[in-house]
Formats: structure tokens, C-alpha cells, sequence
């Protein structure tokens, strides 16, 4: 090896670039050659060696042990007195054993160090298996049949009666009412279907009226598969939007966590987690009429009706649209959100579960966010602009200080 070659090696070892194979040859070189000539090429300064350093007969001895006992160090191709001899040589005074010392110490940090890197990179490729959320729904229908969405054929996968059930390639369930044959009976019983999303999941249905919805991550849907009569119902857990077709003679309801919102023709969004303290409901456009027990609100477009749990008092206020939209639009929108409030629509999304080692409520963030990115960069941005540090394991975030 020329003196280039050996200065190029030294220089990415001190700097901590030199890679595994540049290591392991430099490592061999040192094996079978005079440590004097790389002793002369080390800057004293970077050693920070005094002419008085001395290391005594047990450190010399140690040295020797650790560097006997590294398989790195061995000549597979040399017996082992030949091997001895060549390790023994390296140890003809106090300097060429202070700089392997130093050597092997920084070595045995680079392959420690690699180790970590390859545990890093096997937890981030665990990590990546915590992907977004995607079109995943199951879809129950009134004789109790399950039905897995993202695992069935798109095309028809359910009817009832005059109704067909169309999945199509985009996420999405069609009710198809056909012509009345003169069979049908109008007097029989409403049956219902429920369309529910896991964590992780999201899914839009267009109901047999017209009506669109898309429903947000673990959130259920109950509706009739024919809206019969002079009324239209569903009942929400969890959240959607709704995009309602216009029928006069036909008001539409969504009954949620116990209040209910009638509609005639509107767009609007619900959020109403079981979870949750309260239920908003926020006005696109159109005109709503929020219920809770004895207690009624109607709301103008902009405007949103807040409803605590444990409360009938039905709050109406000037409404965040782009917040409440966001997650429909692809992203998450914080505006001066706490931090449990965040992670919650972190868990609903990526399928994760948190922990908290210590109290966050006070702490509150801001940001625009695609619910499309890997969630170690959601983690990261958040860490950025607040006082707050992430662990992943698993499917499990423990939040920590």
C-alpha cells in the first residue's frame, strides 16, 4: 500500500467516513506491517501524545490480549507462532502502542457504531411497516355477513332486494336501486347495512338516495339499503362528511352520541369519537339543525355546534373549516391543538397505540401535515416545534419529554 492510500484511509477513519471494506483493509495492512510507518503518519497533535506518556507493563499486556483475541486481527493464511511474532512486533515502544491503542479503540467504535447503525436501520424498516392509512372497510349487511372491502373483487358485492351494492376502484361503495319489478313488498322492514373503517382505514359509500359520505378512520355507518317512507337516517360513530342529496319531501338525520342533525340538502362534517369529550358538527354549506335532548342550534355556513358529552348546552361558533376538512383533503391541520388530541388522530390513522410517560395536555402545536407521509416524519416535525420526544416500538409511541 502506497503512502497515499494509507494517509486516504486514515483521514476517513479520524473523520468517521471510512466504510466497512476501507476498514477492513486498513485493519489487515496494520496486521501485516511495520506500525512504524503508520505511527509516522499520525499528527501527534491528533493523539494528543506528550513525549512523557508512558504506558506501563499491565496496559501494554492488555492491549496485546484485546488485540490477540480480535478475529479481525488474524492472518488465517499464518500459523499461529508466525501470527504471535507479527502482533508481538507491533509493541517496540511506548508510541506504536499508544497508537494502536487509540486504533483499536476507534476500530472497535466503528463496528460498534455499524452495529447500532444496522439495529437503527432494522428498527426503521420495523418502523416502516407503520405505513398511513388506506382504503380498508368492512361492510356488514343485515343477515350479519361480513364482508372485507379491500379484499374482494371491485364490482357487485352484496344486494338486498332491489339493491345492488357496487365496489369500485377507488374506495368507494354504490347502492343501486333497480326498477321496481311490481314484486316489490312496501311494506317490508327497513333493512340496514353498516359500513365500518378500522384504524388505518377510511372509505366512501354513496347511499341509495344520492346521498355521498366518507367516513374517516375507525368510524361506523348504519343506513337502510332503501330509504322508504318521508325520512332519511343514519346513525355515525366516529367521523364523516357528508355531502347530502337535496329531497324537500325526505329531511335526512344523522343521529350521533346521542344529539342528531337534520338536514334537507347540505354538506357538512361530523366528529363524534366515542373517545372524544364532545361532538362537533361544522357547516360547509347549506342550513343544519343540531338536537341534543330539549335543546336545538341552527348553524349558517362557516359556523360549527360543539356539544360536550356530559352537557346538553349546544356551543355555536365561527368554525375552522380547513381544520375540520383536513383530514377528507389528505392532511392534518393543528391549530393550537394539545398534544393528546393530536396523537389520537395519529392513532385513528397510522394504527398505533400511545403511551405517555408524563402529562401533555398543556402543550399545543401547529402545523399542516400530509396524512400520506411515513410517520417518523410526522414524529420528527412535531419534535421540531415542541418540547417533546417519540420512541417507536412496535406499533406502540410512548411520548416522552
Amino acid at each position: 500500500m502506497n503512502n497515499d492510500r494509507l494517509k486516504y484511509l486514515l483521514w476517513q477513519y479520524f473523520n468517521d467516513t471510512i466504510s466497512n471494506a476501507d476498514c477492513v483493509e486498513l485493519l489487515n495492512y496494520l496486521g501485516t506491517n511495520n506500525p512504524d510507518e503508520v505511527a509516522e503518519l499520525i499528527d501527534e497533535e491528533m493523539l494528543k501524545l506528550e513525549e512523557e506518556s508512558k504506558i506501563d507493563g499491565f496496559q501494554g499486556k492488555n492491549i496485546l490480549e484485546r488485540i490477540k483475541a480480535d478475529s479481525r486481527f488474524i492472518n488465517t493464511q499464518a500459523g499461529p507462532e508466525k501470527h504471535q511474532t507479527k502482533i508481538i512486533s507491533l509493541f517496540r515502544n511506548w508510541r506504536n502502542v499508544a497508537a494502536l491503542l487509540i486504533f483499536l479503540s476507534a476500530v472497535s467504535f466503528y463496528f460498534l457504531s455499524d452495529k447500532k447503525k444496522q439495529s437503527e436501520n432494522q428498527q426503521s424498516a420495523a418502523n416502516a411497516q407503520i405505513v398511513p392509512g388506506s382504503n380498508k372497510a368492512t361492510l356488514t349487511l343485515a343477515n350479519g355477513k361480513v364482508i372485507v372491502l379491500d379484499s374482494v373483487a371491485n364490482g357487485v358485492c352484496a344486494k338486498s332486494g332491489r339493491t345492488v351494492v357496487d365496489k369500485t376502484p377507488k374506495g368507494e361503495l354504490i347502492y343501486r336501486t333497480l326498477a321496481d319489478s311490481g314484486n316489490s313488498n312496501v311494506n317490508a322492514a327497513v333493512v340496514y347495512n353498516t359500513l365500518s373503517t378500522p384504524r388505518g382505514g377510511q372509505y366512501q359509500v354513496k347511499l341509495p338516495d344520492g346521498t355521498n359520505v366518507w367516513l374517516n378512520s375507525s368510524s361506523s355507518l348504519s343506513y337502510p339499503v332503501e330509504f322508504k317512507g318521508n325520512e332519511r337516517r343514519v346513525k355515525l360513530t366516529g367521523e364523516a362528511y357528508f355531502e347530502v342529496a337535496k329531497n324537500k319531501e325526505k329531511p335526512f338525520y344523522v343521529s350521533a352520541d346521542n344529539a342528531e342533525i337534520k338536514v334537507l340538502g347540505t354538506h357538512f362534517n361530523i366528529a363524534a369519537y366515542n373517545d372524544d369529550d364532545e361532538l362537533t358538527t361544522t357547516l360547509l354549506e347549506g342550513a343544519v339543525q343540531v338536537n341534543k335532548n330539549s335543546k336545538q342550534a341552527f348553524l349558517k355556513p362557516g359556523q360549527q355546534a360543539v356539544i360536550k358529552n356530559s352537557a346538553d348546552f349546544i356551543a355555536v361558533s365561527e368554525a375552522e373549516v380547513n381544520s375540520a376538512m383536513a383530514w377528507k383533503n389528505g392532511y392534518f391541520v393543528f391549530d393550537d391543538d394539545n398534544l393528546v388530541t393530536i396523537m389520537k388522530k395519529v392513532s385513528r390513522w397510522y394504527d398505533v397505540d400511545i403511551e405517555y410517560q408524563h402529562h401533555f395536555e398543556n402543550q399545543r402545536f401547529g402545523g399542516t401535515f400530509y396524512r400520506s407521509k411515513n410517520i417518523t416524519e410526522l414524529l420528527h416535525n412535531l419534535e421540531k416545534i415542541g418540547k417533546v420526544h417519540f420512541k417507536v416500538t412496535g406499533r406502540r409511541i410512548t411520548v416522552m419529554e
